[in-house]
């Protein structure tokens, strides 16, 4: 090859070399600005989980299997989780066997080193957090309370000891009408009792603690009136005690600018706007019609009100075995990340500069991005459980960290934001 060849080639190879030099120098450490949700690429974290002899005294296997009969026809779960790197203190037998018949065993998120794994996942994969996920109907019970309060003091330990940040979400589906009071309540012990708002890693927006309200204006938390996420959000703003002052963001309906004038004038108070989006559409093309229908003139809107928006994507769906086969298994397909990217490349290209993706940890209705089963040769013999292979690719386990630690570094401009999934990831997936 003659020098003006060999130049050619070198100016050929410069943007790649350089593209693989950002994405070693850059990802590797990041760690992730407490003080502001701009550039966060943040998951919605259950913690959810618990087996019988976890050391809480609840004796049940919460969100694993109904009945607390712990065997396929009990199951409640489409994503068998990858349990190789749990120690062995967290894991469980269930009544399921692998193809070599050994015992499958399963976690519980109350034991501190099971949440460790999941933010340890978190660090290697360059990713930011976690919304954590607080039900006001589990938390009234005595059982429900100690196992998530548990939870929160795992996430904090875990979130300070790995740098990652975290944030309290309140999901008010089926508390009732005494919501506002109980959240208000259970914010004031996570701030006297387990000093949340003093960690080092949760997460602040506009000067104050983040806390999100999940279910704000559904059809299936009618018991919240547009008064009373009114009175809260002053609450939260201005009329509690400094401590307890934080800055607050909805988890909204998709068809949110579409609701009465009484809600419209709650929704302007929000300091950031976060609408549902999983289940809305379930493929492509789908998802490319929400964009117009729902992204765009959402975020125009918040722009005009000064609110910050974070919109919502997910991985597939699948409920089946929850609902005792009378749902579609594998219900929207994954495609090897294809469904995932295309969310991605989409909200981004919209121009927003946070990312709310669902979920970390939600096998139940197989959301789940963290390390699940990639074949049926690596879940129980004899069950049904959609497997990352489900849909023709070859993937490993932690395939869907990969893909949000790229949806991060788009977010971050260090890397561009491309409709196709990137190169440097397509080289770990193959095809069957």
């Amino acid at each position: 090859m003659n020098l003006k060849g060999a130049l050619a080639t070198i100016a050929l190879l410069l943007p790649l070399l350089t593209l693989g030099q950002r994405i070693k120098n850059t990802g590797s450490n990041n760690q992730p600005d407490p003080s502001t949700l701009n550039k966060k690429v943040m998951f919605g974290y259950q913690g959810w989980h618990a087996t019988p002899h976890d050391g809480s005294g609840n004796n049940v296997w919460r969100h694993w299997f109904n009945g607390n009969k712990a065997d396929m026809n009990h199951a409640n779960f489409d994503l068998w989780p990858d349990m190789k790197e749990y120690p062995a203190s967290v894991q469980e037998e269930s009544g399921l066997y692998y193809p070599d018949g050994s015992a499958a065993k399963l976690y519980s998120a109350y034991k501190y080193e099971t949440v460790d794994i999941h933010f340890k996942w978190m660090k290697e994969h360059n990713l930011d957090g976690v919304f954590e996920q607080r039900f006001v109907s589990d938390i009234r019970q005595p059982d429900g309370r100690k196992h998530f309060t548990q939870v929160v003091r795992n996430v904090k330990a875990a979130s300070e000891k790995y740098k990652r940040v975290y944030c309290m979400m309140y999901d008010i589906s089926g508390a009732g009408p005494n919501w506002k009071e109980e959240l208000m309540a259970d914010w004031k012990y996570l701030v006297d009792s387990l000093h949340v708002a003093k960690g080092s890693s949760y997460l602040n927006h506009k000067g104050k603690p983040l806390v999100t309200i999940w279910g704000l204006g559904f059809s299936h938390t009618r018991f919240a009136s547009p008064a009373q996420v009114d009175s809260l959000l002053n609450w939260f703003h201005q009329d509690a005690e400094q401590k307890y002052q934080a800055t607050v963001m909805g988890g909204l309906n998709d068809d949110w600018l579409k609701h009465s004038g009484n809600w419209m004038a709650v929704y302007d108070k929000l300091d950031v706007v976060s609408p549902w989006a999983v289940g809305r559409y379930n493929n492509d093309e789908g998802a490319d019609r929400f964009k117009e229908r729902a992204i765009m003139p959402d975020k125009a809107y918040c722009d005009t009100k000064h609110i910050d928006y974070m919109p919502v994507i997910f991985p597939g769906f699948s409920w089946h075995n929850m609902h005792r086969g009378s749902t579609p298994f594998n219900q929207i397909p994954r495609r090897g990340g294809n469904f995932f990217w295309r969310q991605s490349y989409n909200v981004i290209s919209a121009g927003v500069n946070m990312v709310y993706i669902a979920m970390y940890d939600e096998v139940d209705e197989g959301t789940a991005m963290y390390k699940v089963s990639t074949s049926a040769a690596t879940q129980p013999a004899n069950a049904r459980f959609v497997s990352l292979n489900q849909d023709g690719y070859l993937l490993p386990s932690d395939w869907y960290l990969r893909l949000a630690d790229a949806t991060g570094r788009v977010i971050r401009k260090q890397l561009p934001n491309t409709s196709a999934i990137p190169q440097y990831l397509l080289k770990t997936r193959k095809t069957k």
